[in-house]
């Protein structure tokens, strides 16, 4: 069969896709019901290689190819010499299950149907298809020609088989796959919670303000951007429904409830930069905090201090102030813990979380290798000591650290 891929959904995502694909030499179908989309898709396709071009990355010969391997349609038919469907449109179950249903009757039975949900179930999705040992999961990062990374989701009705093409074809593309299981928010979007729901309970527990918070995790972490600023670039509404998801999804565990200033600035359709003001605001030249710190005094026992002090230390900090440590320790403690129990439910190996979390979220380093670092034991004492100040189960151990000798 020629490598020829349908993806449904000419969005910004199914758009980088196709993208992505034809620059492989994949013959593309682009589909969208909605003319209008699909020829913005179509229009912003043919620039973007333009821009290749122009930037000297592409020849203009082989930019013209690859553009010329997209064909656009309004409709899902005639798609029976297509290797791999992707569907990459709106996150609502039943929407997605037409799509499969219609898919179903247009591909080739040999077909592999992949969904590019960020966090609905794939078996869900599955569910009425009549073959649905072929659906898996194919999970980009945005922007998908940029981002590296593909979670590669075997639900329990999935075959091996479909599991492994789309992981060895992912390869082809250049792109980094990594294998997990039909769980809530895979591996990226379960175990990035900590970092931004961890943030937002400090700035409501008055501990520091969103620039202070930010300015702690690029500094002392080393990680990109601060939690506020990524909420702010992905999108406040984005950020909060994959939240919101999780949390429904997990049976409303306190370490995924969703937080009341997030939903205030949804509400108030304060979005982040694409409304210009979320936790910044960008009417400047430089953007400026948004929100107000409210700052309250807060008490840790001598228990907790300790812990913080080794967690940090064993962490790499060396001259962050104690509430700096605060805040990287909880914010870090409570990726390192989600991390690791996606790894005591198997939701994935400890490699390719940690791959998933640099290659998908730009962490500078995997969140299981950094609690090798400062020692299972020293994240087990830091989740203990944290575990005392609180009367929900939110920073209960993973048996991966609480079984730690």
């Amino acid at each position: 069969m020629e490598n020829t891929l349908a993806v449904i959904g000419a969005g910004t995502m199914g758009a980088g896709i196709a993208q992505v694909v034809a620059m492989h030499g994949w013959q593309v179908r682009l589909i969208d019901v909605n003319a209008s989309v699909l020829s913005s898709a179509i229009t912003g396709l043919q620039k973007r290689f333009q821009r290749l071009v122009e930037k000297g990355k592409l020849s203009k010969e082989i930019g013209l190819q690859a553009f010329q391997r997209i064909t656009a349609q309004d409709t899902i038919t005639n798609l029976k010499d297509t290797r791999l469907a992707i569907e990459a449109i709106v996150e609502n179950l039943d929407v997605k299950r037409k799509v499969f249903a219609d898919l179903e009757a247009a591909v080739s039975s040999s077909t592999i149907l992949a969904s590019n949900t960020s966090s609905l179930s794939i078996a869900a999705i599955a569910k009425g298809a009549k073959h649905p040992e072929r659906v898996v999961g194919m999970h980009f990062f945005n922007p998908a020609p940029l981002m590296p990374l593909v979670e590669i989701i075997a639900a329990t009705t999935s075959n091996s088989q479909s599991v492994d093409d789309a992981y060895d074809i992912a390869k082809t593309w250049q792109k980094t796959p990594v294998r997990a299981k039909d769980t809530p928010g895979f591996i990226v979007n379960r175990v990035a919670r900590g970092f931004y729901l961890e943030a937002l309970r400090l700035l409501g527990e008055g501990v520091a303000s969103v620039s202070e918070i930010d300015l702690v995790m690029r500094t002392h972490g080393q990680f990109r951007m601060g939690p506020f600023e990524l909420m702010d670039l992905v999108g406040l509404d984005v950020n909060l429904a994959v939240s919101t998801s999780v949390y429904e999804q997990m049976d409303r565990h306190p370490r995924f409830a969703p937080h009341d200033i997030q939903k205030n600035l949804v509400d108030q359709a304060h979005l982040g930069r694409k409304t210009g003001r979320g936790f910044y605001c960008y009417d400047g030249d430089t953007p400026l905090p948004a929100l107000h710190a409210e700052r309250k005094s807060f008490d840790l026992s001598p228990l907790l201090r300790d812990a913080i002090t080794v967690f940090t230390h064993k962490a790499g900090l060396s001259d962050a102030g104690s509430t700096e440590q605060y805040i990287f320790a909880r914010i870090l403690g409570a990726v390192i813990n989600e991390a690791g129990l996606a790894f005591s439910a198997d939701v994935a190996s400890a490699d390719d979380i940690d791959i998933a979390m640099q290659k998908g979220t730009n962490y500078p380093q995997g969140p299981l290798a950094w609690a090798d670092r400062i020692g299972h034991r020293n994240v087990r004492g830091l989740l203990r000591s944290l575990q005392d100040h609180v009367t929900d189960a939110r920073y209960e151990a993973a048996d991966l650290f609480a079984q730690a000798q």
